[in-house]
């Protein structure tokens, strides 16, 4: 009955076109709100779209956890941080808040591949697009498999992802997309 309720209240969000975060990001919404309301903390989803469907579950999968960072004013940056390592079970929680100044000082300097899954999204805040070209800009699209052998970061559309020299399943359910109001109807209709 929990797990019925907990469906019917995710469905209900996706209705309103809103998603239901992980409850350590809710939490650490609430507190950096509380404690620092000018940090106008977000949540990295919520500013990301996937623009080929083909790509949308291999994409959100390989990025994983970190699709729900949290955005923050750059100045309030580690006064957020410290919040979060005060909330109560703060160290099992796993809300991350992004290095925005220096997220967009590493995204200038780099050069993305042709092949960039970047070039798959669109972005309306400036913070979550220098995060996710700074840290997955040099993760390319590949077929399949055979191609990801020699991919030192790579991706394929059916969820199979490379990285540090090993390779692994990264795809997700419909029922878990976020990035991109498609994404949501996606996750509403599996949900």
């Amino acid at each position: 009955q929990t797990r019925v309720r907990q469906k019917e209240k995710e469905i209900q969000l996706l209705q309103s076109r809103k998603i239901t975060y992980p409850r350590a990001v809710e939490e650490a919404l609430a507190a950096i709100r509380k404690g620092c309301p000018q940090a106008d903390p977000r949540v990295l989803c919520d500013y990301v779209e996937v623009t080929e469907p083909l790509w949308q579950m291999a994409i959100e999968g390989y990025i994983g956890g970190a699709r729900f960072s949290i955005l923050v004013e750059p100045e309030y940056e580690a006064e957020a941080i410290r919040i979060v390592r005060l909330m109560a079970g703060a160290r099992r929680n796993g809300a991350r808040v992004i290095q925005g100044r220096k997220a967009q000082r590493d995204a200038e300097r780099t050069a993305l591949p042709p092949e960039s899954i970047i070039n798959f999204m669109v972005f309306s805040h400036k913070t979550a697009e220098h995060y996710l070209r700074a840290s997955y800009g040099n993760v390319v699209g590949v077929p399949d498999a055979d191609a990801l052998r020699d991919t030192a970061r790579g991706v394929t559309p059916d969820g199979l992802g490379s990285g540090g020299y090993t390779m692994w399943r990264c795809d997700l359910d419909d029922s878990e997309l976020v990035f991109g109001q498609a994404a949501r109807e996606r996750a509403l209709r599996a949900k």
